[in-house]
């Protein structure tokens, strides 16, 4: 099964980003690094305490994902919308006289444009482009206007190349994930209550 996650009541989340990285020491001391994979996000949610009724409408959903088989997608609270002033559609600019006709994969910076408003991004927002499904994070402050163009900087680099058919999502920025975990437990209080924790890493 997949779909979207039926619940954002959560009450805490520990968000996370991860790297492969391969290191080997010598017996001199010295390092050798070496990223042998992509990055990808992870966070951990709690909910608060529910009622039996609410909790089964969620527990029957993750049940359905099969462990670790099925992706789904969610939007985690509080990370997943801009804390800058922008509005209105931000747009991927192909322009050929600037950059070429397509914004290549492995690319760190993205030339953009916000045709009919004005505002900013702020650095450590997350994004999405409406062409596939990696979330990024913003890693410098952008001012966009109507009149330049302005380089929105990135991490991790483009997993996928971006054109000018292509949008920068930057509220509700929903992750493609899978469990963590086969094993999706939950405990009932005394007091009649339910909780449950989950931890999602994002699918590349």
């Amino acid at each position: 099964m997949s779909g979207t996650f039926p619940t954002a009541g959560f009450t805490t989340i520990n968000f996370q980003s991860n790297n492969n990285v391969k290191m080997t020491t010598a017996l001199s001391g010295r390092t050798q690094r070496l990223k042998t994979g992509g990055q990808y996000w992870s966070f951990k949610l709690q909910s608060p305490p529910m009622s039996k009724n609410d909790f089964l409408n969620v527990y029957s959903f993750i049940v359905q994902q099969d462990g670790q088989a099925e992706s789904f997608t969610i939007v985690p609270p509080e990370i997943s919308s801009s804390r800058g002033t922008v509005s209105g559609t931000i747009a991927v600019l192909d322009d050929s006289t600037y950059t070429g006709a397509s914004i290549a994969a492995g690319s760190s910076s993205v030339p953009v444009v916000n045709a009919n408003n004005t505002g900013t991004l702020k650095k450590g927002d997350l994004i999405k482009f409406s062409n596939h499904s990696k979330v990024y994070m913003v890693t410098a402050d952008i001012n966009l206007d109507l009149s330049s163009v302005n380089e929105l900087d990135i991490y991790p680099p483009l997993v996928e190349a971006v054109d000018g058919n292509t949008t920068v999502i930057y509220d509700d920025v929903s992750f493609t994930v899978f469990f963590d975990t086969n094993n999706l437990s939950f405990v009932t209080s005394a007091d009649g209550t339910y909780n449950y924790e989950i931890t999602c890493n994002e699918e590349i």
